[in-house]
Order: structure tokens, then sequence, then C-alpha cells
């Protein structure tokens, strides 16, 4: 809303001020684009810079009003140059209302002139405050740039670390791997080893057994032997 009527305000000072020169501006003479006034041969010049703004207003206006000041002492010299030339007091008179008309238009043009950059000034001091304001802004985003920044660099190092975490448990989990899959091998083969050492056992068991009898059977015909050839050896000595 204030920027609006600021805006608003400055145009309507522009307005102005185009509508005052477009209807007082002179056209009888115009040089480097310098407006002048001419008072009985005596040039007064009316220019005004609307490219360089004064260092402050009240320097302006002390400018400005220098104009009707000159206007004033050529209006001094006028009057004399005409008496002396033997011009009317009738034309001294209309030089004198001529003036008077040319000071109250300069006049009205200072005060648009001071609107204008009253405008300007308040315009520009809120633009600067605006820009202060931008700047700071700025800084503090800058400030949590930096911040984020650091946050995103402490966070890809850690990313890094526990990449390399995995991947060396990783490499750690297919070692184990491996080394279980070569230990279930290990297990399946001693396991045959295991089925086939126990069938030559039961084997050797049954072999064992088997010459068990035989020497028990082989025994009791030693020992059926042994009594028949006792008998004998008593039979002989019977005899004899």
């Amino acid at each position: 809303m204030v920027d609006n009527e600021k805006r608003e305000n400055l145009a309507n000072a522009r307005r102005k001020l185009k509508k005052f020169r477009d209807q007082y501006q002179p056209n009888d003479s115009e040089t480097n684009g310098n407006d002048v006034h001419s008072i009985n041969g005596t040039s007064i010049d009316s220019t005004i810079s609307y490219n360089i703004m004064p260092p402050t207003v009240t320097d302006f206006v002390n400018d400005q009003q220098a104009i009707p000041d000159g206007i004033r002492q050529n209006s001094l010299k006028s009057p004399a140059i005409e008496l002396e030339s033997g011009h009317s007091s009738q034309t001294s008179v209309d030089v004198e209302e001529k003036l008077r008309r040319d000071i109250k238009q300069m006049q009205e043009q200072l005060e648009i002139h001071v609107q204008t950059i009253g405008i300007l000034v308040a315009e520009k001091t809120d633009v600067s405050a605006k820009l202060n304001q931008s700047f700071k802004q700025l800084e503090r985003k800058q400030s949590e740039m930096d911040e984020l920044y650091g946050r995103l660099k402490a966070s890809r190092e850690r990313v890094q670390e526990l990449e390399k975490q995995i991947q060396y448990s990783t490499s750690n989990v297919q070692k184990r791997e491996m080394a279980a899959k070569e230990s279930d091998k290990e297990n399946d083969r001693l396991k045959i080893e295991n089925i086939r050492q126990s069938q030559l056992i039961e084997d050797l068991k049954q072999n064992i057994s088997e010459l068990n009898e035989k020497i028990h059977n082989r025994q009791i015909i030693s020992d059926q032997l042994n009594n028949e050839l006792e008998q004998l050896n008593k039979q002989f000595q019977v005899s004899h």
C-alpha cells in the first residue's frame, strides 16, 4: 500500500512537471537543450537538469532560488537600459509584469521540483532500507547455506565411512560363508567316511565272531583228541 502510494505520488509529480514545462516553455530561444528567457536583450538561463540530482534538497532549493534573483537583477538593469534608450514607461511596466510572471512560473516549477525530489529521496530511503534488509537476509541465507554445506560434508564423510564398514563386513560375511560351505563339505565327507568305517567295523565284528566260533569248534575237537590220546596212553601202559 505504501509503495503504491509513493509511486502514484511520484507519477503525479512528474505529470505536473511535464505539464508545466509544456505549458510555459518558451519557443523563441533554445540552445543545447537549455531554456533561455530574454528580457530586452538580456538572457536568463532557466535550465533545470533532470539527470543530475543535487546532493541535498536544500542545495537544490538554493540553486533554484538563485534563478529568480538573477531575473530580479536583470530587471533592475533592463529598465535603466530602456530609459537610456528612450523606451516608454509602458514598456518598463510590461517588462516588470513579464518578470513577475516568470518569477511566479519559476517558483511553481521550483515547488514541483522540491516535491519530486522529496518523493525521490523518500523512495530512495525506502529502497535503501529494503536493500539493507535484503543484504541481511542474504547474509543469513549464506550462513545457513554454509552450515548446511558443513552438515552435508560431514554426512558424506559419514556415509563413506559406513560404506567402508559395510564393504568390510560384506567381505567378512563372504569369507564366513565360504568357510561355512567348506566346513559343510568337510562334515559331509566325514559323515560318509564315518559310515564307511562303521560298515567296516561291522564287517570286522562279523568276521571276528565267525573266527571265534571256528576257534571254539576247533578247541572242542582238540579237547576230544587230547582225551582220546590220554585214553590210548593209559591203555598202552596197562598192556605193558
